[in-house]
């Protein structure tokens, strides 16, 4: 697996860095599936692989998935996840409208 881009977030209870990323989308049925993996480290620990019709498609998927995840964590929630030492707010990616309601700066 390729590693398109990761993103590593503060807790605010520990020095430990979560670390969150996206991998290349894999073709695995030619012309008709795609698979786009996501992983986000300790204490969150979800990871999973998000199908798509088309590389673009599975992409958008994994990175919808991994924000939801995150901006959907109990950490964020008790605003006890951040980045940069600011916890409980933007988390430098969108938020995706399942969770709007915690989570700034929509898809």
């Amino acid at each position: 697996m390729n590693l398109v881009g990761e993103l590593f977030l503060d807790l605010a209870t520990t020095n430990d860095k979560v670390i969150a990323r996206i991998f290349a989308p894999e073709e695995k049925i030619p012309g008709e599936l795609w698979i786009c993996r996501f992983e986000i480290g300790e204490p969150i620990n979800i990871s999973g692989d998000m199908n798509g019709s088309t590389s673009l498609q599975s992409l958008s998927l994994a990175l919808q998935c991994l924000s939801a995840s995150l901006y959907g964590s109990a950490e964020y929630k008790a605003g006890k996840l951040g980045i940069l030492g600011e916890f409980g707010g933007y988390l430098t990616i969108p938020a995706p409208r399942a969770v709007l309601e915690i989570a700034p700066f929509p898809f």
